[in-house]
């Protein structure tokens, strides 16, 4: 667990320094806005894609081979985005990287998993978020600064550096559970691809709630994805902040999540996972409203601390949710994997709806559209309400 919070820390923020504003970047760099969208929907499509097998590929062959090949990944092809601005090669490179997230992330939550207590595992998410979140906004905050500074490309080699030493903690200090290997690479890799598809249909086909919770955030990670590129650009063009500005935004953003982690993790461990995540959904849809309306520096900075605070709701509560439902043949990378596929992949094209949706109707339209879009969110939820009580503390 220890490793893994220094590992995951180093690599977001690597990842931040380069991915906070790189919507911008390929502004500056004079990709269109339906580029911008369409990189972004890349990027997406790729870590939704490589969930679906990475997940039972590392119940199968462990933790430690998925988060070695992921970290790797995204370490090469950042240092890569140093040397274009062709747009099908910067498209090229950040589809890798989304596969090399799409490889980690079900194994590092498992893990996170597998090092907490059943009962405590909405704690374990949430200190594994801060670390990671921590890192997020020391990254998001720093990269306004280099990017004035040095040049925005320069952030691509002074982030991979840092991601390869991420990759070489990774390396050198995850150990494999004795036993944890149940097939040979080979077949594995094989058995994870061949079954991604029909497994994950097997999965929502025998388990409603399951299914219930996989609608449920599909509708809330379309409307996210629709908004998210378009927090940096709407703070740039509509609310006219400069590059540092905008930053400093999505830095209070981070920081809101990080302050609101333990507490929801201990209330997610209280009342259970269902409850907190409906009231994440419906707080988040005012809130995304509340920043379309935001007109200077102080009232946007305000509601990006507020999506933090009910950002904080979401991981804890959802992947304590999600763990409920493994079992021997589906473990917990598996159900981890199979969900965040469906969701991710749902939300591929969102970024490309927000990018029309921008440069048709407006700099608000991306965030309204998306809000409305959330709210449906809440209805599978209820459902999922009716049928659970909410768990009593012992």
């Amino acid at each position: 667990m220890l490793v893994a919070c220094v590992a995951f820390f180093i690599l977001n923020f690597g990842t931040s320094l380069w991915l906070t504003l790189f919507a911008v970047y390929l502004d500056y760099a004079g990709l269109t806005a339906i580029w911008i969208g369409a990189v972004l929907t890349g990027i997406n499509a790729s870590i939704s894609l490589t969930y679906l097998p990475s997940g039972r590929l590392s119940d199968l062959v462990g933790r430690r081979v998925p988060l070695i090949a992921g970290s790797a990944l995204i370490a090469v092809n950042t240092f890569l985005l140093y040397f274009t601005k062709n747009p099908l090669l910067i498209m090229l490179f950040t589809i890798l990287y989304g596969v090399g997230q799409g490889l980690a992330t079900p194994a590092v939550n498992a893990l996170v998993a597998e090092a907490s207590h059943p009962s405590k595992s909405g704690m374990a998410y949430a200190s594994y978020y801060i670390s990671i979140l921590s890192a997020t906004v020391l990254g998001s905050s720093l990269s306004g600064l280099l990017a004035s500074s040095l040049g925005f490309q320069s952030l691509f080699p002074i982030a991979s550096i840092l991601l390869a030493v991420a990759a070489a903690i990774i390396y050198l200090f995850i150990k494999e559970v004795d036993g944890r290997r149940r097939e040979s690479y080979r077949l594995a890799f094989k058995e994870s691809l061949k079954r991604s598809i029909s497994g994950t249909a097997s999965l929502l086909r025998t388990d409603r709630e399951l299914r219930l919770l996989a609608v449920a955030l599909s509708f809330h990670a379309f409307g996210f994805y629709m908004l998210n590129p378009y927090i940096a650009l709407y703070a740039t063009y509509a609310i006219r902040l400069d590059i540092v500005q905008t930053g400093v935004i999505i830095a209070l953003w981070n920081i809101g999540l990080i302050s609101a982690q333990i507490p929801f993790g201990r209330m997610t461990d209280t009342l259970g996972g269902e409850p907190m995540l409906f009231m994440h959904f419906a707080l988040s849809t005012l809130s995304w409203v509340a920043y379309a309306l935001s007109r200077t520096f102080t009232v946007a900075a305000i509601t990006t601390i507020l999506f933090g605070i009910i950002g904080a709701m979401d991981m804890p509560a959802r992947r304590t949710i999600m763990l409920e439902h493994a079992t021997a043949e589906a473990g917990k990378a598996t159900i981890i994997g199979a969900v965040d596929s469906i969701t991710t992949g749902v939300g591929i094209a969102a970024p490309l709806i927000g990018a029309i949706a921008w440069a048709q109707m407006g700099y608000p339209a991306p965030f309204m559209i998306g809000a409305f879009v959330n709210a449906f969110s809440c209805l599978p939820m209820l459902a999922l309400l009716k049928r659970r009580h909410p768990r009593i503390s012992s």
